[in-house]
């Protein structure tokens, strides 16, 4: 038995510098892309933006906690892919769906939020989005323009890749493990896909939700955010659906 203990260990050794080098080695691999990750982190402040600017504010401190997770799952995803990392990446997207969701949920249902600290309540995808369907905030608003279509469509892919039930998410290529991190630009051109497509939609959910607060001159610096987000060719259609006025981000300037 020590022998075959020795055995585990050993292997144990080698795993362990072998990952720690296949993490570097990715990074390294992935630098050349810095301007995609770069864009993905200006998506991600939305988030930040969010809370800080009107849902501490809003909320109680039980439902702020999803908002807050929801932040870390996106913060998580980003450096997931940054160390070619791609599927636990995508998992870490589908969580985040779930704790913004889970969070608009909670905030107007006190009463159930502490049912599910308390372990007599549990919410599912499918009960949060469909009480965004039936909210009086999303009445006479298609669910293509709400955003509710694209979180939709985004978190059937994303369950694909959690459960591995579709060939392009499974870790094994061939019958071979690729590999805990790959340099992948297939893969980061579609976790990127995935990415942008999430915050777009649950930030879109977000100004039909609180479209009120952000109206005129209000929250100049969440609009700011949220402008990093939703493409400028849709900004006129904000404005034209809810009222709310985003900012055209200007380009750096040629080097």
């Amino acid at each position: 038995m020590q022998n075959y203990l020795n055995e585990v260990d050993g292997n144990f050794s080698r795993f362990y510098a072998a990952l720690s080098t296949e993490i570097e080695n990715t990074i390294k691999g992935l630098a050349a892309q810095e301007q995609k990750f770069k864009e993905s982190y200006r998506r991600l402040v939305s988030l930040q933006a969010w809370r800080g600017e009107l849902i501490e504010d809003i909320a109680s401190p039980g439902a702020e906690a999803f908002f807050k997770e929801a932040q870390n799952d996106a913060l998580m995803s980003h450096s997931l892919a940054r160390q070619g990392a791609w599927r636990v990446a995508l998992m870490s997207l589908r969580s985040c769906i779930e704790n913004i969701l889970y969070g608009l949920y909670y905030i107007d249902h006190p009463v159930e939020l502490i049912q599910w600290q308390n372990g007599v309540f549990k919410l599912g995808f499918t009960d949060a989005i469909s009480y965004l369907v039936k909210h009086p905030h999303f009445e006479g608003i298609n669910e293509q323009n709400s955003g509710i279509d694209t979180i939709k469509s985004e978190y059937s892919t994303l369950s694909k890749a959690v459960h591995g039930s579709a060939h392009a998410f499974r870790v094994t290529k061939e019958g071979e493990i690729q590999g805990l991190n790959v340099v992948s630009i297939p893969d980061l051109g579609a976790w990127g896909t995935r990415e942008r497509l999430t915050l777009i939609g649950l930030n879109t959910i977000l100004l039909v939700m609180f479209r009120e607060h952000l109206q005129g001159a209000a929250k100049v610096n969440l609009r700011k955010a949220i402008s990093l987000t939703i493409p400028e060719q849709k900004h006129n259609a904000v404005k034209d659906m809810f009222n709310v006025r985003l900012r055209s981000v200007p380009q750096p300037a040629a080097a």
